[in-house]
């Protein structure tokens, strides 16, 4: 897990977990709803595809709530990529798997 700090206060986190041989996986990006749309989100995945590449990463994937349009609108604009949908029974959205290369 890694932060993004401001005056001490972290605003921001996301978590990152190397998945196979040159692909990482990042998790739970969040950032707190008043420091929202001001580039901190970003600012954390741009921290994870550079800490991805310096570990020798080619890609990175995540996993979203598809029905969430807005983030993945976002994600798209990024770079991403929609790989998969899929339905668990214990959930009660859809997940889309989504992916980049580094």
């Amino acid at each position: 897990m890694f932060g993004a700090f401001i005056e001490g206060i972290c605003v921001g986190c996301v978590g990152v977990e190397e998945a196979e041989e040159s692909s990482y996986w990042f998790k739970k990006l969040a950032v707190l709803p008043e420091y929202r749309h001001k580039g901190y989100g970003k600012a954390l995945v741009d921290f994870v595809f550079d800490y991805a590449k310096e570990c020798g990463g080619e890609r990175i994937s995540i996993g979203i709530i598809d029905e969430n349009h807005i983030l993945k609108n976002w994600y798209l604009e990024y770079g991403f990529e929609e790989v998969e949908k899929k339905t668990f029974i214990h959930l009660p959205f859809t997940v889309c798997y989504m992916m980049k290369e580094i």
